[in-house]
């Protein structure tokens, strides 16, 4: 039996990898400046978490969570998002008695069963902030900006913001009124889960993939035309603090969440680059107000967001945007003899506790094989240990990029290395 990898999830090997995790060195050291601490939670979490979250006709919620149940009867889910184990979390460990307001970020596997494409896949990463306490207008802001400044130092063009209000509770009735009304001769002609989704929550309709392209969801009316007095200042107030923090955005009345707990503002980072990604969200999120309470805890409201590295790191890829991720000097050693190996492999650890990446050959004494290992590490120096090194107490140096050799005594290797440093530019 040949084993695979399971449809829609990825390695991350070698190259790859060393990227994954500079974008999330990028992200948690942004993040940190604005005084966020880490959270971790479980990868399981009971399945009444994310149906109570996310809204029974969601589409996470309805046809993409893996869901089984345990052998003591229990409804487990793989997350499919970060929100509500977070939210989960927040209760269960009363960090709500702590100062407000409470700043949260996460960076962790989701899954979610959809039909793999690029920027979606079955096991994906995310990095997640959540703010509990507090979602005054300027807090609001900053939390977008903070997305927009990550977004930024990764070097990642062509992104657009995208904001809009999807009101308070009673802009959202209001407007569910109107949306009833307006498909009401269109039923027929939607899909079976927007049907449905009429008489629920008819929100989920503008979210449909299946109908995006149907007319009268085209033409469904604007929330702006319902949101109350109180919905439409609030909106404004976030949106001068991006003017005020000099963030460029859209506002985009037919933008919807595809989660059922956002209220007020929802916002998206879109790709308008013209490749594979284009059209899709880097990142988004907004407030939920009344989480929180739903799950059992306090009256606080909530606001975050989440970004998708996967997308991030295709699209990067795209525009050439990763640094030399393996920028210090790699040193190789040689041995040439039987008692030269030994030798060798008291210099690389020697090197190794001096903060180098060390390569060699355990156990062939040829020169031609040990310089291809070299080649393939891509060390700049090459230390080279025979019989009349040993002898001597002394060791060939190789500067590979150079190509300069010298024969130095064993205790000054770490400064001639600093040397070949200098010269490499490195």
């Amino acid at each position: 039996m040949i084993y695979q990898r399971v449809k829609g999830m990825l390695d991350y090997v070698g190259e790859e990898a060393a990227k994954f995790r500079y974008i999330e060195k990028c992200f948690t050291e942004e993040i940190k400046k604005y005084g966020f601490r880490e959270i971790i939670t479980p990868v399981l979490e009971n399945t009444e978490v994310f149906v109570r979250s996310s809204g029974e006709e969601s589409d996470i919620v309805e046809k993409e969570m893996y869901t089984f149940t345990d052998k003591g009867r229990r409804s487990l889910t793989l997350r499919p998002e970060g929100t509500a184990g977070v939210v989960r979390s927040f209760i269960e460990n009363k960090l709500y008695a702590r100062p407000e307001p409470e700043k949260l970020y996460y960076f962790a596997p989701m899954f979610r069963y959809s039909r793999p494409q690029a920027g979606r896949y079955r096991q994906f990463y995310q990095f997640g902030v959540e703010v509990f306490g507090d979602v005054s207008p300027l807090l609001v802001a900053d939390l977008i900006a903070s997305g927009d400044k990550i977004l930024k130092r990764l070097g990642i063009k062509d992104i657009i913001l995208k904001i809009n209000s999807i009101g308070d509770f009673s802009s959202r009735e209001a407007y569910a009124d109107r949306l009833r009304a307006h498909f009401a001769a269109h039923r027929d002609g939607l899909c079976e889960d927007c049907r449905r989704r009429l008489d629920k929550n008819p929100l989920r309709v503008l979210d449909c993939k299946a109908d995006s392209d149907h007319p009268a969801v085209i033409a469904a009316p604007s929330i702006a035309d319902c949101l109350s007095a109180e919905a439409q200042e609030y909106f404004r107030k976030v949106r001068a603090g991006l003017d005020l923090l000099g963030v460029k955005y859209e506002a985009d009345s037919r933008l919807v969440r595809g989660l059922d707990y956002y209220t007020d503002i929802v916002f998206e980072y879109i790709y308008e680059g013209d490749n594979v990604y284009r059209g899709l969200a880097a990142g988004g999120g907004g407030i939920y107000a009344d989480l929180v309470s739903s799950f059992g805890g306090p009256d606080i409201p909530g606001v975050g967001y989440a970004m998708g590295l996967e997308r991030i790191l295709g699209i990067m890829e795209e525009q050439n945007l990763f640094p030399a991720l393996d920028s210090g000097l790699v040193v190789a050693v040689i041995g040439l003899d039987e008692a030269s190996k030994e030798k060798s492999l008291q210099v690389a650890s020697l090197l190794r506790e001096a903060g180098y990446r060390c390569e060699l050959d355990y156990a062939k004494t040829a020169l031609k094989p040990q310089f291809r290992l070299a080649d393939r590490a891509g060390a700049g120096a090459i230390v080279i240990i025979g019989e009349e090194e040993r002898k001597n107490n002394v060791l060939t140096v190789k500067n590979a990029k150079t190509k300069n050799q010298e024969t130095i005594p064993e205790e000054n290797l770490l400064a001639y290395l600093k040397e070949i440093e200098n010269e490499n530019g490195i």
